[in-house]
């Protein structure tokens, strides 16, 4: 640099630094923002979610400065918001199909508790094994529904192809559930040790996606644990739910008979 007829270098008049710099600026809600990747190997999402929730608890950013989790674990959120909205689908079209083989929206009822505690049976099996929830749990979940209505609906069936009359409805139950117990379990059993390998196993989707043992897991922990109480809660909720509709039954007769009263001219 000529200054005066005299030549300056630049170091005589500013100090010179080689600072990095991004080639490109990013933003996220309308918010500049820097993302940080990694490749996980020993850790599942879940657990990694955690940590990393962790760790971000005891930092105290400036003012104006925030984090959260994207990329895979934001499109883990939306898939498991997906799932359980299959789940209630699933649900709704099972008890459409049950109200119409019975012709009644009230004993369907019964076999859809059954439901109930197969998720009750998933929710231990996970908890047992230390398996975190995850998709392909909630995976499993959705064909637990599948499998473990079928014995309901054939238990309810072969109840209401036999019309009991109400004093003789426990004993009916009774012997249907004695008939039906070693079919049950032969099923079960069958179902359970063919997916025994599956849940030990470290089989991987394109191996290396999410395995697949979380979700035999949960099909394992529901099957057996609503097959104990398929024989003997399910045929409980059906009692206590025809007696329901057998009282219904009676007292809309007793209201039509009341208004004939009333209403002679009516037809």
């Amino acid at each position: 640099m000529r200054i005066d007829q005299r030549v300056y270098t630049l170091d005589n008049l500013a100090s010179i630094e080689i600072q990095p710099r991004f080639d490109t600026i990013k933003h996220y809600n309308r918010q500049t923002s820097l993302s940080i990747g990694a490749n996980l190997e020993n850790f599942t999402t879940e657990e990694a979610q955690t940590k990393i929730k962790q760790v971000m608890e005891n930092v105290h950013f400036p003012n104006g400065y925030d984090y959260s989790l994207r990329g895979g674990f934001e499109r883990q959120d939306e898939d498991q918001s997906v799932m359980a909205t299959n789940m209630l689908l699933a649900v709704a079209m099972i008890y459409i199909v049950m109200a119409a083989l019975f012709e009644s929206l009230l004993l369907p009822t019964a076999i859809i508790t059954s439901i109930l505690f197969s998720i009750t049976g998933v929710f231990w099996a996970l908890f047992i094994t230390g398996t975190p929830m995850s998709v392909m749990a909630m995976i499993g979940i959705l064909i637990l529904m599948g499998i473990v209505v079928n014995n309901g609906i054939v238990l309810v069936d072969q109840i209401n192809q036999m019309t009991p009359d109400l004093d003789k409805l426990s004993d009916t139950i009774r012997e249907v559930c004695i008939t039906r117990l070693r079919p049950v379990l032969m099923t079960v059993g069958t179902t359970v040790l063919g997916l025994v390998p599956l849940a030990m196993g470290e089989t991987q989707i394109g191996g290396g996606g999410p395995p697949y043992s979380p979700m035999a897991i949960a099909i394992i922990g529901g099957l057996s644990f609503s097959t104990v109480t398929s024989l003997y809660l399910v045929p409980l909720c059906y009692q206590a739910f025809y007696r329901m509709r057998h009282r219904a039954a009676i007292r809309l007769g007793e209201s039509n008979r009341l208004a004939q009263k009333l209403l002679p001219w009516t037809v």
